[in-house]
């Protein structure tokens, strides 16, 4: 498996792989878990409904339970310039392949 992530890292594996940041402290971080929401994001001010929908997205999926959640963004040309996203795949800026690239990729589409 390491070997596969080297490969798509190319000549920057062994920078990307190694590094250690020594500007931020590792205890400032907010680690993601299964209870990330009654850990860190009730502590906040945010409402109910919000912290019930986050869990809801943090409980779907193939990363379910894990405190993980990855999101195809598939607004970008809204907010950027769609060419400085898909310039490098032009197949891209036709709906019908990014909807086949997030099944490919094993995503969810569910809905609620």
């Amino acid at each position: 498996m390491i070997n596969k992530i080297e490969e798509y890292l190319g000549n920057d594996a062994q920078y990307l792989l190694v590094h250690q940041c020594k500007t931020i402290d590792k205890s400032m971080l907010h680690l993601p878990g299964p209870d990330f929401i009654d850990r860190i994001m009730s502590q906040t001010d945010r409402s109910t409904p919000v912290l019930r929908n986050m869990q809801l997205i943090l409980d779907s999926g193939m990363l379910s339970g894990t405190g993980y959640v990855s999101i195809l963004p598939v607004d970008q040309g809204i907010e950027h310039s769609a060419g400085a996203s898909f310039a490098p795949n032009p197949l891209y800026f036709d709906p019908e392949k990014i909807v086949e690239l997030a099944i490919e990729g094993g995503c969810n589409f569910e809905l609620s």
